[in-house]
């Protein structure tokens, strides 16, 4: 089989669903497989992933990709490769039958207690070792948390793993872990791709517990029987733990060697960039942003995220029209705030419904909605909140540019927010710079789709995987006159957005 006849597939499980991708190698999708993730929520900040659920939806949505994929007239055996990739800190534990036994809490899951200054380590040191900003949300003190909190499954646990590893496992039935990916769990030394002995000693934990480590886009094994029975995928299919989400999104538009950004939009909001080597805490800000492995070998992704971009937006149209808004007032909305004039007639939000994100890394801070008058009006709410995000952007874009070294004449815009054409049109007058929208759906299952091809050997490196000449990319220009506004306002809405955040200066 040529290059240019294979299917490369990617699986992504996110926040909200779990995607199964079929790309073909030059970046074209060929089909797309959702199933919503389903979440349990309970008291004191509970919420934790159904796994049942995923391990059912798992099979299901990959027979249902084989099917779209054989009434397309593609067979499986054009399948060359498959990667996956999810999101980061949840875990899971199986006992030596590969049970599981534990829950698996959210990435959000507020049941954590940040342990790094019990075990003497500084916030320079734990940064050196980790590359992650110091925050209660890894792994490494999930597991902690639970082990204290009088559960009775921990001693029974002989195997600790993070959701794609998990995956994995259920996939080939090796356990495998992924560098960028085992970064998120805070037990990770970035600096040669191993486990910490030093965190693993301070938690309690056996490096024999954990996957094992393989460099960046090394296949883990191959397809079970049982699995290509169930899915119609061929038994023996090369499978990859392609790691953590956002570094395969971000190969999924391109993003795999220094100087380019991407803002990716969701439920929450990041903003990365590429580097060559590990940087430093100083370097960074004092911590202030994750540099952890890229999901390609001898990348890093320089990131920074707040934790409620769309899902701020989903809230205020919730406030502002009731908790199950129809899709006419969602429209309507919309179209209110497109009236509101730049400066949303005074109105300012604070974006922080889960915390600030970077660069001031406060989980306390909560939103707010100020300076509302008599004549404020629903779409003027709105429009304050995408005004913030544009300047929760701006400030880490700045940062960004200052750290790396660069400027990109544009930004890549991609993920789910991407399809909002006023927040985009905003997010450029605000920066005065025009952003790239890939053609590419679901762009972390498309990056885990090209990990495996990596894999497999059909792409000579990460650079070749990145070129995506099969899609098309859609421009996002700056409006002159929404620009010339926004200048007068956006010193101000700046200053308003940090003052929230409680930054100083």
């Amino acid at each position: 089989m040529s290059g240019s006849d294979a299917i490369l597939v990617g699986i992504d499980i996110g926040t909200t669903n779990l995607k199964a991708v079929a790309l073909h190698p030059d970046g074209r999708v060929a089909a797309v497989v959702r199933r919503p993730m389903v979440v349990r929520s309970g008291g004191a900040g509970a919420t934790e992933f159904d796994l049942d659920a995923l391990d059912r939806d798992l099979l299901g949505a990959l027979r249902e990709l084989v099917d779209r994929l054989a009434a397309e007239g593609v067979a499986p055996v054009r399948i060359a490769g498959i990667g996956v990739a999810s999101i980061g800190e949840s875990f899971v534990g199986l006992d030596r039958e590969g049970r599981r036994v534990s829950p698996c809490p959210t990435w959000y899951d507020r049941r954590t207690t940040n342990r790094r200054a019990d075990w003497g380590l500084s916030p320079a040191h734990w940064f050196e070792i980790t590359g992650m900003v110091d925050d209660d949300i890894y792994t490494v003190h999930r597991i902690g948390w639970w082990r204290t909190a009088g559960a009775d499954w921990p001693g029974r646990v002989h195997r600790w793993m993070l959701v794609a590893d998990y995956a994995t496992f259920l996939l080939c039935g090796q356990v495998v872990g992924s560098p960028s990916l085992a970064a998120r769990s805070g037990l990770a030394d970035r600096r040669d791709g191993r486990w910490s002995g030093e965190i693993l000693g301070h938690a309690g934990l056996d490096v024999a517990s954990l996957p094992e480590l393989r460099p960046a886009g090394s296949p883990a094994g191959t397809l079970l029987r049982e699995v290509g029975k169930a899915t119609g995928l061929p038994v023996g299919l090369p499978v990859v733990n392609a790691g953590h989400d956002h570094p395969c999104a971000g190969l999924g538009c391109g993003l795999v060697d220094p100087g380019g950004m991407i803002d990716s939009t969701g439920t929450s909001e990041a903003l990365k960039t590429v580097v060559d080597r590990a940087l430093t805490y100083d370097e960074v800000g004092g911590g202030r942003y994750d540099c952890y492995p890229h999901a390609v070998p001898g990348r890093f992704l320089l990131s920074g995220h707040v934790p409620a971009s769309g899902g701020l937006l989903d809230w205020l149209v919730k406030l502002l029209s009731g908790p199950s808004p129809a899709p006419d007032a969602v429209r309507e909305l919309w179209r209110l705030a497109a009236l509101s004039p730049p400066g949303a007639n005074g109105v300012r939000v604070a974006p922080f419904l889960q915390g600030t994100g970077a660069p001031w890394n406060q989980r306390a801070r909560r939103a707010g909605i100020a300076s509302l008058g008599g004549a404020s009006g629903p779409g003027d709410v709105l429009r304050a909140g995408v005004e913030a995000l544009a300047a929760w952007l701006a400030v880490n874009l700045e940062a960004f540019e200052a750290i790396a070294g660069v400027r990109p004449r544009q930004v890549t815009l991609a993920g789910g927010g991407a399809r909002n054409a006023l927040a985009n049109a905003i997010k450029a007058a605000f920066l005065d710079r025009p952003f790239v929208i890939p053609d590419v759906a679901e762009a972390a299952g498309a990056g885990a789709a090209l990990v495996a091809g990596l894999g497999v050997g059909l792409f000579p490196d990460a650079t070749a995987a990145a070129a995506l000449g099969g899609i098309g990319r859609q421009a996002v220009p700056v409006d002159p006159a929404l620009a010339a506004a926004y200048a007068g306002l956006r010193d101000e809405i700046v200053l308003h957005l940090k003052a929230e955040a409680g930054a100083h200066g």
